[in-house]
């Protein structure tokens, strides 16, 4: 279980939540930097307010496993294997780098590193991970091992959402910035209003307002701006 009490940093929070294990929590982040400062903070990698308890107890640093939106962060060693660590093996295989793991990280394409790195968050053991834009790089089948992984984690992981498609599989959200602890699910156009999160890019703005097939509506879309589709909720101006 992870408690926060107060949480807060960086312009963003106070956050109060309880989180039971098995819990994915996605953070939503209008700014890009936010969704890691919180991280950060969760894993005590960054000063904050208030305090995270994890399982009864005060977080302590060695509790988090942190994969960052830079893989090469990480990943050091003459070899994928050495840089990941034993615990880490079966993750990479279900990550689909396996074959990989006697070749140095640095001849790796992105993708590669970034299912490396997610291995070897999944592989440490810790009861709570970290996960920093984990999707990105990824392709279908990768995306796919990784949400199934998270599906299966027994205890917390908490992971900063690049769509809004990715909200949909997360069992909470947390809106930054703001103090809002939200439920998962699908995020209507309302509700990514009300989170203070428009989408980064016009197709997951199209996917969630179910406009795709309209790509006339989808090119004139700006931020600030909306398509027709997109009415306003009652009582807003």
């Amino acid at each position: 279980m992870l408690e926060l009490s107060g949480l807060a940093a960086a312009g963003w929070g106070p956050y109060d939540a309880v989180l039971p294990a098995r819990t994915v929590l996605g953070v939503v982040a209008a700014r890009e930097a936010s969704g890691t400062e919180l991280l950060e903070a969760l894993g005590g990698l960054r000063r904050h307010a208030g305090r995270v308890w994890l399982a009864g107890r005060l977080r302590r640093r060695g509790d988090a496993a942190l994969a960052p939106e830079q893989p090469e962060q990480i990943l050091f060693g003459r070899t994928a294997a050495e840089a990941i660590g034993p615990g880490a093996r079966e993750f990479a295989r279900r990550l689909g780098v396996g074959e990989l793991l006697g070749r140095p990280p640095q001849e790796l394409s992105g993708g590669e590193r970034r299912r490396l790195a997610l291995a070897a968050a999944f592989g440490s053991g810790r009861p709570l991970l970290l996960l920093d834009r984990p999707t990105a790089g990824l392709d279908p089948d990768g995306q796919a091992a990784l949400w199934q992984l998270l599906g299966e984690w027994p205890g917390v992981a908490a992971l900063t959402l690049r769509s809004a498609a990715e909200a949909a599989r997360c069992t909470v959200l947390l809106a930054l910035p703001g103090r809002s602890v939200w439920p998962g699910g699908p995020l209507s156009a309302t509700r990514q209003r009300s989170m203070g999160w428009p989408p980064d890019a016009a197709a997951d703005l199209a996917w969630s307002l179910g406009i795709e097939d309209k790509p006339e509506e989808v090119a004139a879309w700006r931020p600030g701006r909306r398509p027709s589709s997109w009415s306003s909720p009652p009582g807003d101006s």
